[in-house]
């Protein structure tokens, strides 16, 4: 197509245009952070193939910047995420309320990474999860069910310096458990864009005291 052909392309059929150079230029930003990728291998991954939490980019290159080998990560929720982060942080814990799903991604986990199962019921042993567990977490993510109560639970199990990230945070349902620690002195930070595969504005919330693992 000669210059005067895409000239006259973006200025009669402006979304043609987009279309075009999103789907057929190599350097668009959908080929760059592997969203075809991830439609073609039907998980969330980069251009090279590697997992990727199901995550907007924006917040997923922030995570690759911030994370490091020193941190210990709790995840509500499993799945490519936590291979992510196990490649990232010193260990892993996540859990999973789909038996189903239980069994496929533990077999793929790395050695610093488990998963543990429990029931999917409100108010349960599935948000209360990270109280088991003899520590306390630098990072919490909270990407699975019953979140709200899942944070009320997961505060008493952070680090000092501690981090919560918020997936879909979006949501009105959820604003209760931003509210929670707002309260509790803790700042917010929301990051916009699409997810692998996704089309819509997807946000996700990292919430912060002054004095953080982060630096932020």
């Amino acid at each position: 197509m000669n210059k005067f052909s895409i000239k006259r392309l973006k200025k009669v059929f402006p979304r043609l245009y987009a279309t075009k150079r999103l789907i057929f230029e190599k350097s668009s930003y959908l080929y760059e952070t592997g969203w075809f990728k991830s439609l073609k291998k039907e998980y969330p991954c980069k251009r090279s193939g590697e997992e990727l939490p199901w995550m907007n980019y924006a917040v997923i290159a922030f995570l690759q910047n911030r994370l490091n080998r020193s941190m210990r990560l709790f995840e509500f929720g499993s799945g490519y995420s936590t291979i992510f982060y196990a490649k990232l942080v010193d260990n892993v814990i996540a859990v999973e309320h789909n038996a189903e799903w239980f069994d496929v991604i533990t077999d793929r986990l790395p050695s610093n990474a488990k998963v543990i199962y429990h029931e999917k019921i409100e108010k349960s042993n599935y948000c209360k999860a990270t109280n088991a567990f003899n520590q306390k977490f630098d990072v919490i993510v909270v990407d699975g069910f019953d979140r709200v109560n899942c944070m009320l639970n997961a505060l008493s199990s952070l680090k000092d310096n501690g981090v919560l990230i918020l997936d879909d945070s979006r949501r009105a349902s959820y604003q209760e458990g931003i509210d929670y620690y707002e309260r509790n002195g803790f700042k917010s930070l929301k990051f916009e864009g699409i997810k692998p595969t996704g089309v819509g504005l997807d946000i996700t919330t990292v919430l912060y005291r002054v004095d953080n693992c982060f630096n932020i």
